[in-house]
């Protein structure tokens, strides 16, 4: 329950701080984020700053808070999400990176050392999370990455500009319609996997459709990016895909259809299948 925004006048900074705490069911922790939003400040300097809240930053932080309690997911309310070791810009145009997710950062980062100097194509990059995390942390790779939506470009290069990151170039394309003849060592891809009639979905209903739903029980794009990836990996490169929970025997087998080999599927902390790797042999026409 919110405090009633007409008592707020006659309250100090502290009573009114100790009010959203006690009088609604968000985490003490997102009440910190959404006041620290409003303040332009990080959470470190919230009670050296927060002594003297304007009324009107009053209103503001209720405000934030009622839609946080209509379900409006916190990263929307405050523009940012932490994905890996970064703060990465979001908007309603953009899928939320979700930790899951990390696991495709770590298992590159398993695989490859600091002086790796390969390539990677990360198609339907969103807010550029995977692709920005790696090139941070593989300084020497050459990385590619892409997404359909204007919208999602611009704040994909928003975040590496940010993170002044420069191995990594940014584009727009409709997975690989752009890339030319171009080959890679890896190509990753979190793609839209949910089915249409999915009973999940009313609660995403603040993120963008398109980067959700796909056709085919939800199988359609994956399969689209395991058929022409043939086309633009090097020879034994590999391929890492997230999908959802129950969808990872189809991968396997349409991979095996493809003549993938050294398929794998990796499971998250949760122990649900997350990720499935393939590699790839191109074919010696000889």
């Amino acid at each position: 329950m919110i405090i009633p925004a007409f008592f707020i006048a006659d309250m100090s900074t502290t009573e009114f701080i100790k009010s959203l705490y006690q009088n609604n069911d968000l985490a003490k922790r997102e009440i910190d984020l959404i006041i620290c939003h409003v303040l332009g400040i990080n959470t470190a300097a919230l009670f050296i700053y927060a002594k003297d809240i304007s009324q009107s930053q009053q209103h503001n932080i209720l405000n934030f808070i009622q839609q946080r309690n209509d379900g409006k997911p916190l990263a929307y309310i405050t523009g940012f999400k932490e994905f890996w070791t970064l703060n990465l810009k979001v908007n309603q145009y953009t899928l939320i990176p979700r930790p899951e997710t990390e696991q495709i950062v770590e298992l590159m980062l398993q695989w490859t050392d600091n002086k790796f100097t390969g390539t990677l194509l990360d198609l339907g990059t969103g807010t550029g999370a995977i692709a920005l995390s790696i090139a941070q942390q593989r300084p020497n790779a050459k990385i590619t990455a892409t997404d359909i939506s204007h919208e999602c470009i611009k704040v994909a290069q928003y975040n590496q500009h940010k993170y002044s990151l420069t191995n990594i170039n940014i584009f727009q394309s409709n997975w690989f319609e752009s890339i030319g003849n171009d080959k890679f060592n890896y190509i990753i891809s979190n793609p839209p996997y949910i089915a249409e009639n999915n009973k999940h979905l009313k609660h995403l209903k603040h993120e963008p459709v398109t980067a959700l739903i796909a056709q085919e029980n939800g199988l359609a794009d994956l399969f689209h990016i395991i058929q022409q990836a043939k086309k633009h990996l090097n020879n034994h490169g590999t391929i890492l895909l997230e999908h959802g929970f129950n969808q990872h025997k189809e991968i396997q087998e349409y991979l095996n259809q493809n003549c993938y080999y050294n398929i794998k599927t990796h499971k998250d902390l949760a122990g649900i299948s997350r990720i499935t790797t393939a590699q790839y042999e191109i074919p010696n026409l000889n």
